[in-house]
């Protein structure tokens, strides 16, 4: 059967759609500019901190959507390891740790993604000590006061709290949207975890 020339038109521009339409949701691909607003409160706490051992290594522990946790959990390796602290990825959290241990929390991930104008908002919280202690990183995410013990030796504990709304114009993929989504929480989460520990 032979298609009319109208027909023949109607059907490859509808095979074009579907490949295009293909691509933003598999490819990852961006041609787009982002506006992003941040906001984060950090805090912390520690004893006989001119003994503590340089941070440089530890554990990781995320809580986060399925959809986004272990991109996201490689992301914050990377951005931790930028910083000069080397993070082993874990699925569930030691009682004790035998060192120093980051935990986030995703409270909110809500990513509303479209081909022109992709926007989202994502809200976290993230936790560390540097000697492992499970009721620390408890507390810190809890917004309870950290309490240090005499049998805790040096030691430095400390919480952040904070969310994003990243907005973007231009043609974005699914897969690139989430990738910088998962990139400014993994960013902001290192530098403010970091930013806490003492300089050397």
């Amino acid at each position: 059967m032979e298609l009319s020339p109208r027909t023949a038109v109607v059907v490859a521009l509808i095979l074009v759609v579907a490949v295009v339409s293909g691509g933003l949701l598999a490819l990852d691909f961006e041609a787009a500019n982002y506006e992003t607003t941040a906001a984060a409160t950090a805090a912390s706490g520690g004893t006989n901190l001119d003994s503590l051992p340089p941070i440089t290594d530890g554990t990781l522990v995320v809580d986060a959507p399925e959809a986004v946790r272990d991109d996201l959990t490689a992301a914050l390796v990377e951005s931790f390891a930028e910083r000069g602290v080397t993070l082993e990825p874990t699925d569930i959290r030691d009682e004790d740790a035998e060192g120093p241990v980051v935990v986030v929390v995703v409270d909110e991930w809500d990513s509303r993604w479209n081909p022109v104008a992709p926007s989202g908002s994502v809200a976290w919280r993230a936790a560390f000590d540097a000697g492992g202690h499970e009721r620390h990183v408890d507390a810190a995410l809890s917004g309870d006061a950290l309490v240090f013990e005499s049998t805790d030796g040096p030691d430095l504990a400390g919480s952040v709290e904070a969310s994003v709304e990243s907005a973007g114009t231009g043609v974005v993929s699914r897969p690139a949207y989430r990738a910088h989504l998962v990139g400014v929480v993994a960013d902001a989460t290192a530098e403010q975890v970091v930013g806490q520990f003492p300089e050397r």
